[in-house]
């Protein structure tokens, strides 16, 4: 009900251009803080305007190796900005200098679509990680799934907020802009629609997604709702039990006599209460004297040996994603039925309240779940509202076609942009090999005929057999990129290099 009422209050306020929102500068002095307040149309929509007082909680960092490039702050998974001509050579290092990084060209807030937003420096590793060797200071925020999207956009921003202070003060001024993909797009768009202190530069919404939950999953009030609205019998207190073994047992430990309770007595029973009964502290507990010699010989060292593989922490992640079953399982017990604010509401904050002056609309010509077109709409009509108000606005609102489906942005090897520099490499030289057979032939049978021919001059005065070994030489000098390029297609993540592509020409054109 209260976000309910935020929702209306936020459509009924004066449209407000977030590039005339008031900012405020945090600058680290010492020991303390000097805040300077601006009033211009460029700098507002930087992540500089973040107010530093959030910085009690420099205790909510996960030290959880990531691999790679990656770090956590503050519960959101950041990529340093790296550029063409040095991002081989530094993408496994995570002990770069920060007076050795590069200006980033702008900073991007990504968040991934359902589920998999929980976790995107695993679903989305590549997409991000290319993006950061483009230059770009990558904020990927992870977010549980709720049918409260209010309250999920509450969340996202708090989270975000925690790390901004200290990039600010690490880079300085940096233009924000918003990134999403399906889900992740439409939180995009009610942030900056309901949230006027959360101004952003520009925003991409990547295959924009806005369905009621019903037609999102099918059979939901047919089948879902019927077998999940019984707590004792939808296995939402198992799961959970589950993946807390899980956690213990990913982190090297040997599982808590507690989470092993937890777990046994929360096998469903046709008899209410028999695992209770059953299962007592007493008699689920594990010796001591076992429990640490399954420690020093099992455990310990199988989590030493798995750990430079950075397995253990790719597992712990990936129950992230795992642990909103169980949420969503709750919130339907609980009589959650559809989003909220419903996907008509949304529709209605992005006509009457969408604040952004450039925004791209990226959907793919294979993606049967994509709602841009209905968005570009909408927001063509949010830029009606807004130049009755500010007459000089202007907007800038372009939406691109594609090749690909809905699940193109999750294409890529998992092990990011370094595994995919290895494939490139392994298989590019075996294409290369044979690009290069082809050509030595074709190059020999051209020769044969030049030979025929008593070395007769072209058009231009030169000779055929030197005409001959200039192609064979332009041929060789290509062959590196097409071999790449051709390893991607086969592979199927080229389309996700057109994505980026596409991106940071737009980025580009808007001059942020």
């Amino acid at each position: 009900m209260e976000n309910e009422k935020r929702l209306e209050q936020g459509m009924e306020e004066d449209v407000v251009d977030a590039a005339a929102v008031t900012t405020t500068t945090t600058v680290a002095n010492s020991n303390k803080q000097e805040q300077t307040t601006t009033n211009t149309a460029t700098t507002t929509t930087s992540f500089a305007n973040y107010n530093s007082n959030n910085n009690n909680s420099n205790n909510n960092n996960n030290n959880t190796p990531l691999g790679g490039r990656w770090e956590e702050l503050h519960g959101n998974y950041i990529l340093r900005p790296q550029y063409p001509s040095s991002s081989s050579s530094s993408s496994t290092s995570t002990n770069t200098s920060r007076s050795q990084q590069q200006q980033p060209r702008a900073l991007i807030h990504f968040l991934g679509g359902a589920l998999l937003g929980a976790a995107p420096q695993l679903s989305y590793r590549y997409l991000l990680e290319r993006l950061s060797s483009r230059g770009y200071l990558v904020v990927a925020t992870p977010y549980q799934l709720s049918f409260d999207h209010l309250t999920t956009c509450d969340e996202i921003i708090e989270r975000f907020e925690l790390v901004a202070p200290d990039l600010a003060r690490q880079y300085g001024a940096v233009p924000v802009v918003g990134l999403g993909h399906s889900c992740g797009s439409l939180l995009h768009m009610l942030i900056t629609s309901l949230f006027p202190d959360t101004p952003r530069a520009a925003n991409a919404f990547i295959s924009y997604n806005n369905r009621g939950v019903g037609e999102a999953v099918p059979f939901f009030e047919e089948l879902i709702v019927p077998l999940f609205s019984d707590k004792s019998r939808n296995g939402s207190t198992l799961m959970k039990a589950l993946i807390a073994v899980a956690r213990e047992k990913y982190n090297g430990q040997v599982p808590s006599d507690s989470s092993l309770l937890n777990l046994l007595q929360s096998i469903p029973t046709p008899i209410p209460g028999l695992p209770n009964a059953l299962f007592t502290s007493s008699l689920v507990s594990i010796p001591t004297p076992l429990r640490q010699s399954l420690t020093n010989f099992v455990t310990e060292p199988t989590f030493n040996a798995l750990s430079n593989t950075c397995l253990p922490s790719l597992l712990l992640q990936s129950l992230d994603i795992t642990q909103q079953i169980p949420k969503l399982i709750d919130e339907v017990e609980q009589g959650a039925r559809d989003f909220v604010p419903s996907p008509e509401a949304m529709s209605s904050a992005a006509r009457r309240a969408y604040r952004c002056r450039r925004t791209l609309l990226l959907q793919f010509n294979n993606d049967e779940l994509d709602d841009s077109e209905l968005l570009e709409g909408y927001l063509k009509e949010a830029e009606s509202v807004m130049k009755t108000k500010r007459p000089m606005i202007a907007i800038n609102l372009e939406r691109k076609v594609l090749e690909g489906n809905h699940l193109t942005p999750l294409l890529g090897p998992s092990g990011g942009e370094e595994w995919g520099q290895v494939l490139e490499e392994t298989l590019g030289s075996v294409l290369g090999l044979v690009d290069g057979w082809t050509t030595s032939s074709s190059t020999r049978t051209t020769t044969t005929t030049d030979d025929n021919s008593g070395g007769e001059l072209g058009d231009d005065g030169e000779s055929r057999e030197n005409r001959s070994s200039s192609t064979s030489s332009s041929s060789s000098s290509s062959s590196s990129s097409s071999s790449v390029k051709a390893v991607r297609e086969r592979l199927g993540y080229e389309q996700v290099e057109r994505v980026v592509d596409e991106l940071v020409a737009w980025l580009d054109e808007g001059s942020l």
